[in-house]
This record gives C-alpha cells, sequence and structure tokens, in this order.
C-alpha cells in the first residue's frame, strides 16, 4: 500500500481550475491563471457537461471553493465527478450531501468535539484561510478623500450589508455614543439600506453623518484606504472573513466576540492567527466596553497596532508556504484514505430533522447561547418531535430516548 502510495507521489501532478463565476477578466484572474496548469471555463457548460469534463480530466480530489453561495454549481458535484471531493473556504459550514467527503478546517473552528455538526470528515490546517502575501496596496490616502474626519477615532466595518444585524448595530450605537465625536466607517449598500442605518442612528441619538459610507472601490484602492481607520469592529453572529484578513494586512486591527457556528468564529481564529489574540472577546458586553476604551484612548490600542504591524510577515496568518505544505499533507491523507478504500461516508442520520428544526429557531437568540444550552435546546426539541414520530439514534445529539428535565435551565444560561 506504501508503494502505491509513494508512486503516486512521485507522479506529475496538475492543478486544473475550474472557474464558474462572473465574466470579470482582472490581474487577479491573470494571476490565478498563471499559478494553475489548467485553467477550464465551465460558466457556460450544463451540469452534465461540466461534470463529463471534471471527468475527463481525470481529477483525483475536486475542491469545492463555492459552497451554497452566488454562483455556485453544486449540481456538477452532486455527479461525483471525481473519487474525493472536498470542501474548503468558500462556504463556512457543513455542506450535508452524500457526495461531500472532507471538509477542511483548523482547530479553533472546529475542535473535535464539534464534529458531529458537520457530515463531512474534519481535516485540519494549522490556520484554515489561505492568503495572498504578494498582493499589493495603493498609496495610502487621506482621510479627507473619504469624507472622514481628520481627528476622530474611526471604527470601521466592511462586511457585506448582509451580515448586519439589529443586534450588532444597536452595540455599535451604544459604543459611539460613549465615544465622542467618533465615526462609523461602513461599506455602502443600496440607497435605501444606507437610509435606514442613518435613521436608526438618529433614534439612538447619533447624528447621521457620524455614519459614513464607502463605495466601490478596485482591491489595491480598497486595501489602501483601511489605513484611514483605527479600529475594525467585527459583526456578529456572522463575522468578518476575508476583510479581516484585508484590515490585519494593513496594520488595521479586528475586536471581535467568537460564536459557536463555523461563520461566526472564523474572525477571532483569524485574529488568533494574526499575533493579537488579545481582541478577540468573551462576551458581546466586553466587546462594547473594549472598543469604547480604545475609542476614548488611542494609546491603549497602540501597542496591539505596533505588535500587529511588526508581525505581519511571520505571523501564522500570513504565512502561506506552511499552509500550503499542510494542505499537501491533507491532500496526500484524502489520496491514502482513496487508495486503502476509506474515503469517509457523510453522516446524513437524521439530517432532514435536525435541518427542520433548525428552521424554526432563532437563530440570532440561538447563537449566544452557550454548548450545553445549545445542545439540550436540540434535544428537548427532538424529543418533541419523537413523541409524534419515532426517530431513530444518531451520533449527535439524540440516543434513542428524551433527556432528563434539565433543558430549559441550560436553554436560559448563556455563554
Amino acid at each position: 500500500m506504501t508503494d502505491v502510495l509513494e508512486q503516486h507521489d512521485r507522479k506529475n501532478f496538475e492543478i486544473f481550475a475550474y472557474y464558474c463565476g462572473i465574466k470579470r477578466f482582472d490581474a487577479t484572474q491573470a494571476r490565478i491563471k498563471q499559478g494553475v496548469d489548467h485553467w477550464v471555463d465551465i460558466s457556460e457548460l450544463s451540469d452534465d457537461d461540466a461534470a463529463a469534463r471534471i471527468a475527463a480530466d481525470g481529477i483525483d480530489i475536486l475542491v469545492d471553493l463555492n459552497g451554497y453561495t452566488k454562483d455556485a454549481r453544486t449540481k456538477v458535484f452532486a455527479r461525483k465527478p471525481a473519487p474525493i471531493i472536498a470542501n474548503w473556504f468558500g462556504y463556512p459550514a457543513t455542506m450535508g450531501t452524500p457526495y461531500h467527503h472532507y471538509l477542511i478546517a483548523d482547530d479553533y473552528l472546529v475542535p473535535p468535539e464539534d464534529e458531529i455538526y458537520y457530515s463531512e470528515k474534519i481535516v485540519r490546517l494549522p490556520c484554515y484561510q489561505p492568503n495572498d502575501r504578494k498582493r499589493t496596496a495603493a498609496a495610502c490616502p487621506t482621510r479627507a478623500e473619504f469624507g472622514l474626519p481628520e481627528d476622530a477615532f474611526v471604527f470601521c466595518s466592511f462586511n457585506g450589508a448582509q451580515k448586519l444585524t439589529a443586534r450588532t448595530y444597536q452595540r455599535w450605537m451604544t459604543i459611539l455614543n460613549r465615544v465622542p465625536g467618533s465615526v462609523l466607517w461602513l461599506l455602502a449598500g443600496t440607497d435605501e439600506t444606507k437610509n435606514r442605518l442613518r435613521r436608526i442612528a438618529g433614534e439612538a441619538g447619533i447624528a447621521p453623518e457620524r455614519i459614513v459610507f464607502a463605495g466601490t472601490l478596485g482591491n489595491a484602492q480598497h486595501l489602501a484606504r483601511y489605513q484611514m481607520a483605527d479600529l475594525f469592529l467585527d459583526s456578529f453572529p456572522y463575522g468578518a472573513h476575508t476583510t479581516a484578513s484585508d484590515s490585519m494586512w494593513m496594520g488595521v486591527p479586528i475586536l471581535t466576540c467568537p460564536g459557536r457556528t463555523f461563520a461566526s468564529r472564523v474572525c477571532a481564529d483569524l485574529v488568533r492567527a494574526a499575533g493579537i489574540g488579545e481582541m478577540v472577546c468573551a462576551t458581546p458586553e466586553s466587546y462594547v466596553e473594549r472598543a469604547v476604551e480604545f475609542g476614548n484612548d488611542r494609546s491603549k490600542l497602540a501597542p496591539i497596532k505596533a505588535k500587529l504591524v511588526a508581525g505581519r510577515d511571520t505571523c501564522l496568518l500570513f504565512d502561506t508556504p506552511k499552509l500550503v505544505r499542510h494542505l499537501e499533507d491533507i491532500y496526500r491523507q484524502m489520496w491514502s484514505d482513496l487508495i486503502r478504500g476509506a474515503v469517509p461516508v457523510p453522516d446524513l442520520s437524521n439530517l432532514d430533522i435536525y435541518h427542520e428544526i433548525g428552521l424554526e429557531l432563532d437563530l440570532e437568540n440561538i447563537e449566544t447561547l452557550n454548548d450545553e444550552a445549545y445542545r439540550a435546546l436540540y434535544q428537548e426539541k427532538l424529543a418533541e418531535w419523537h413523541s409524534a414520530y419515532p426517530i431513530r439514534p444518531d451520533a449527535r445529539f439524540w440516543s434513542g430516548s428524551p433527556p432528563p428535565m434539565q433543558s430549559l435551565a441550560a436553554r436560559r444560561a448563556v455563554a
């Protein structure tokens, strides 16, 4: 068996990139094309034809970088055009399919005790997010160019508006109220969204002009403008991912409060990997208090910013060569599993029932529950379901019989 694996390791590997995104031809795409052996645009192909092309190319490991996102081609993966399919990077959650065998994560995002939430087998990198160390930023702009006051403390959040919840925005308004003269710099959405956010700010006692919006720019210019901000405020429960790395690459610290889900833990994961783990807050209350502290005294933020900048070229987050080495090891592990006939079978036990229960839950409030309370809540809902429609035992929450009646108190406990 080892001889077979070593023989495969000596094979000339080739990297195929199958593109299914929007029609955009820019410098970033040109660089990606130069970094792969074969670039295939499948955006015009049917699902059957795209799957047939991938199979004909003899792909051993097919990596899904989209998941359930815009322009995804999930039906192509459903046709199983490769013997190994992995979910990585583009979709921060389980795919819950019978054809995604692995999910690439790390120890912080998916600790061993959380593997029950994933249908895929979890394999881990030192830090799951790759970063481009060769990207460049434009010349450093001035605050005046972006309508920002020169002397104000600038809080920013360049996450998409779809990540902004009422609860998060209320916390930000509290922070602005307690940091006189500060401004909040957000990525612009629609005019309706901008007007609504300014109106809500006014209702909270914040002058609408203290909410400043950033328009769309090219990547180099977008990166450069991060330097105009003092502190990036993460959103909750869906936090910053690529935007977090962009901010820290440009030397702007991030304040974050992780939750229980993959999507809510990515920012904290990246902040820790950048070497400023002290910016990870244990509770929403401490998140607000620390933001206010920094906003009223820049000197307390200065050493954190200095540490971030000094460690940029050596920290785990931006150590791309290390990530590549570990990723190659993961691919060897996957290939070894295939050779041994041990490709994992996705665990779909009772997944439809868990999905139905999840659709009825208030996700924003549930995200504040600790792990014990969350499991107790699901056990309670499963027991209700089981009383009418018996559920087979699984390896997640359901053992086959209702749990002891302690779940209500646990549900009310918060992290």
